[in-house]
């Protein structure tokens, strides 16, 4: 007769892994926090690396942008804060010291003078981006334990593949006139409505951009009003429409 000695076993075992399991249990949950949120820091640290290369390639191919004060470059420089905007909203991290990203908030690149030459501008010199954000955690556990938010940062440094090399343009980025006195029409359709400006100033363009439909609403662009690769005056106007 050893039948209730055996059942009363099995059951001491099954409640032995019970209480086991329940003082297990808060550690597995830490775990699988800490797993969830290092993960996102991890990508995201790993987006912004991929957001500093591109910027410091593309400050490398247009130097030019931060080496004058005319509408070009101005025009240049917008568009390289529009880019790393875009793509900095898309990580998750916000600029270090609070607040949101804005283009405005976005950094110059730095240019450093590798040849030791009298302009850092120069195609071998460099051009290098870094860019800081505080990551949030989800969980306020992980952030009492590391600090919340955490800072991370990422740089990159590309040569410089733009300029003058004995007075002749290397690798010139920008649309040249097709005549003296004209610029080519860019084809503005699928922009949105904020970005006319910049690319149309790219081309050459010193002209007037008028938003319509809504007045200063930042649609995405179907129509304008010069035709895209037509050469027109340099000091021409256009109109762009959208809904």
């Amino acid at each position: 007769m050893n039948l209730p000695w055996r059942s009363h076993k099995q059951a001491s075992t099954r409640g032995q892994a019970l209480v086991e399991f329940a003082l297990l249990l808060p550690l597995l949950v830490l775990v699988l926090v800490l797993a969830l949120d290092f993960g996102r820091v991890f990508f995201g640290w790993v987006a912004l690396n991929n957001v500093v290369r591109v910027a410091a390639s593309d400050a490398g191919a247009n130097p030019d942008a931060w080496d004058g004060v005319g509408p070009t470059e101005a025009a240049k420089r917008a568009n390289y804060r529009a880019e790393v905007f875009e793509e900095l909203t898309g990580i998750g991290c916000a600029p270090a010291g609070g607040g949101s990203w804005s283009v405005a908030s976005v950094p110059d690149p730095t240019f450093i003078d590798v040849l030791n030459s009298t302009s850092p501008y120069e195609p071998g010199d460099h051009a290098s981006v870094k860019l800081t954000c505080d990551f949030s955690f989800l969980t306020p556990l992980v952030g009492n334990i590391l600090g919340n938010p955490l800072t991370i940062s990422a740089t990159a440094e590309f040569p410089v593949t733009s300029g003058l090399v004995a007075g002749v343009p290397l690798n010139d980025t920008g649309t040249p006139p097709s005549e003296e006195g004209d610029c080519t029409a860019p084809d503005l359709f699928g922009l949105r409505a904020n970005q006319a400006q910049a690319a149309f100033a790219l081309e050459g363009f010193t002209g007037t951009v008028t938003i319509t439909h809504p007045p200063n609403g930042n649609y995405v662009i179907s129509s304008q009003s010069l035709v895209s690769g037509s050469d027109y005056d340099c000091t021409a106007d256009i109109t762009v429409y959208g809904s």
